[in-house]
């Protein structure tokens, strides 16, 4: 059953996500009596609790419980519970389950206590979360508000990348020293990069700024992005100027409020026809998304947290004048 319903809910994302619909679906859990909610895209498959024997870590990271094996391979398997502080209520092992997800290219197994629902809703409902609430809980980064509770949203990415900071994002630095006559100057390179969560773009930022790539402006939804690469293919309307001399590329997350980063592409790419070459940057990638990214118009997408990758196409895109 849980496959099939597995199976079901995969379906009906690359609907929502291949023709850029601003829309996603959030499957729904609880941990005692908190309600949270992921990405149905991160969700490779549900599993009985019962049904599947733990492999215990020797002196395992806070939180990690150990393994599971899933598809041949061991699954690092982390206890929610555990990592958010939740304490006190009951579990009961007839509806404890196992989320098998997979992004960054790594599959992890969290323990929850129940299932709920799928919501399929608009990004414009999903709310960034503030920065007082950020401080006193980091591990969510929204909130989707519906008519009777708010459902939190977890930032799997930010608690992988507690667990086990060797699996967060890095970058070569000694790829500064790689620049090619052909390639044009790295601090000259305007950059667009789309990305809500502050981890994330604040990493990012730093790394590619630390390579050479200084001049970034930033968004922090797809729809602030939106706006901005409008207003530069206004300006090089009125003045004559070529596109590239307001923004050289494009850098945007999947995953982001109000406007997502497919439909984003799609309307820089699709709807204002600009040649700017667009890099979909996010933890979602695989064969299936991929197919999605070129759908949009996307000219290349990279997996988080491969810095690097991102680094090596901006220097292959950006040719010099």
């Amino acid at each position: 059953m849980a496959t099939q319903q597995s199976s079901e809910k995969a379906n009906r994302t690359d609907i929502l996500l291949e023709v850029g619909t601003n829309e996603v679906e959030i499957f729904e859990f609880t941990l005692g009596e908190h309600r949270y909610g992921v990405n149905v895209a991160k969700v490779n498959q549900i599993i009985q609790r019962e049904q599947v024997k733990i492999t215990r870590a020797d002196l395992p990271p806070h939180g990690v419980l150990g393994s599971i094996p899933f598809r041949g391979k061991p699954a690092m398997t982390l206890d929610l519970r555990a990592i958010l502080g939740i304490e006190g209520e009951e579990i009961d092992p007839s509806r404890a389950l196992m989320l098998v997800t997979q992004f960054n290219d790594q599959v992890v197994a969290f323990a929850i206590d129940a299932a709920e629902r799928i919501h399929r809703v608009s990004w414009n409902s999903f709310e960034p979360i503030s920065a007082s609430f950020s401080q006193e809980n980091p591990f969510v980064n929204g909130i989707v508000r519906l008519e009777d509770r708010l459902i939190l949203i977890l930032d799997l990415e930010y608690i992988l990348t507690l667990v086990n900071p060797n699996l967060g994002m890095s970058v070569d630095t000694q790829k500064i020293e790689r620049i090619e006559e052909k390639y044009k100057p790295r601090e000259e390179i305007k950059i667009l990069f789309a990305e809500d969560s502050n981890m994330i773009r604040g990493m990012v930022t730093r790394q590619l700024g630390e390579v050479g790539f200084t001049n970034m402006e930033l968004a922090t939804n797809g729809q602030e992005a939106l706006d901005k690469v409008t207003s530069y293919a206004q300006q090089a309307k009125e003045t004559g100027q070529p596109i590239s001399d307001f923004v050289d590329l494009i850098l945007t997350d999947i995953e982001m409020p109000i406007m997502d980063g497919l439909t984003f592409c799609k309307n820089v790419k699709k709807d204002l026809e600009l040649t700017t070459p667009v890099i979909v940057f996010s933890s979602l990638i695989n064969e299936q998304m991929e197919s999605k990214c070129r759908s949009v118009g996307a000219d290349y997408w990279g997996t988080k947290p491969k810095v690097s990758l991102i680094v090596d196409l901006i220097d292959e895109l950006v040719v010099k004048d």
